[in-house]
């Protein structure tokens, strides 16, 4: 009975490793083929987030592909002349919009709203996105400060997801504080 017992226990072992190890693979994204999409302005971070410049209707299809599950939209609700909600969800991917029209929403608020986006995904492939990504950048610069980084390095990271002419705006939010 003692070795029933023992048997059945390593079988289910093995059978939420195999079922924990099949989960993690359906998650990742295929790197390569995120590459290839040629989405303008892409950068590959932690954690399968990427961010990027505006992609096409084929990019998306691409990334979804790729594996990626989510698609954040930091553009303005009147800079897009078709629906990329409902592609994205067409793809079988989940939308989140974060409309940031422009330097005005550029803000601590709209930076804590994005990072809790972020949290609510528990590190799916996720893709951030809005014109050229200098928006994307700008709210990261603003969450790295709130998280600690000091002025120069929370500008740095924000380079680093695409922030420029933002910078200015970034420096004198984070400096409002």
């Amino acid at each position: 009975m003692r070795h029933i017992k023992l048997f059945a226990n390593a079988l289910f072992i093995t059978a939420l490793l195999t079922t924990g190890a099949a989960f993690a693979k359906e998650q990742s994204i295929n790197i390569t083929a995120v590459k290839t999409s040629d989405v303008r302005n892409l950068v590959i971070h932690e954690n399968q987030t990427l961010s990027t410049a505006q992609p096409t209707s084929e990019q998306l299809k691409q990334l979804a592909n790729a594996g990626v599950k989510h698609v954040i939209n930091l553009r303005g609700e009147n800079e897009q002349d078709w629906d990329e909600a409902q592609l994205v969800a067409s793809l079988g991917m989940q939308y989140h919009a974060l409309p940031i029209a422009g330097a005005q929403d550029v803000s601590v608020e709209n930076a804590q709203k994005l990072a809790k986006i972020m949290a609510e995904l528990n590190g799916e492939p996720v893709l951030l996105h809005c014109a050229s990504s200098n928006r994307v950048g700008a709210l990261m610069a603003i969450s790295a400060h709130a998280e600690g980084l000091d002025i120069e390095s929370a500008l740095a990271k924000g380079k680093h997801w695409g922030m420029s002419s933002l910078e200015p705006v970034v420096r004198s939010v984070i400096t409002a504080k």
